[in-house]
């Protein structure tokens, strides 16, 4: 009887094992979704609620850069060194705040033009802001909330029309961080409820 017994555990001790691995990497998949939910755009998974504390009034963490009316042009990868999205609009439509952040750069470079920085420091995050009419309204070091007025539509730098060249960084921007290759997915997300 013994000898029947010991058959039976060694029968269901690869199954327990099996079963035990799945599940643990299904926890494993689980936890690395919600890194990288965090990682490539800042935005709680759609799936998940956002934590009321960080919300903005329509309920999300994030907006669209743009309120106005808008499309898209070339994404991330068009061209050399194109590591953004460009979003169209007439000159002088307001951009705003994607996030809660604070003005980390602002300046002016012959290719992007007028430009503005954001730092959303919790998630580690940069958002970045080119082409602007004009200086943008928010001063170095100034924080901001989600919607809040930043710059205006512009072409200024190396832009035949009028347009925001969007960028979302992990980590610091040309500071040890690098572009996010899903900004385009993650303006779609944001463009969708805004």
């Amino acid at each position: 009887m013994q000898a029947v017994d010991s058959d039976k555990r060694r029968r269901h001790a690869p199954a327990k094992r099996l079963t035990l691995g799945v599940a643990a990497a299904c926890a494993a998949l689980a936890l690395s979704a919600g890194a990288a939910s965090a990682q490539t755009g800042g935005a709680t998974a759609p799936t998940a609620s956002p934590s009321p504390s960080g919300t903005t009034s329509s309920g999300h963490p994030q907006v669209f850069p743009v309120p106005g009316a808008h499309y898209y042009g070339d994404g991330f990868g068009a061209g050399r060194g194109h590591r953004g999205q460009d979003v169209f609009a007439a000159c002088g439509e307001p951009l705003v705040a994607v996030s809660w952040a604070r003005v980390v750069f602002r300046g002016k470079q012959r290719r992007a033009g007028k430009y503005v920085v954001l730092r959303y420091k919790r998630l580690k995050q940069d958002y970045v802001y080119m082409h602007l009419k004009g200086w943008p309204v928010v001063k170095k070091r100034q924080k901001v909330r989600p919607g809040q007025l930043i710059g205006y539509v512009g072409k200024s730098g190396n832009a035949s029309a009028c347009h925001l060249h969007f960028e979302l960084w992990t980590g610091k921007w040309y500071r040890g961080g690098r572009a996010s290759r899903s900004v385009t997915q993650w303006l779609q997300h944001w463009d969708s409820y805004s």
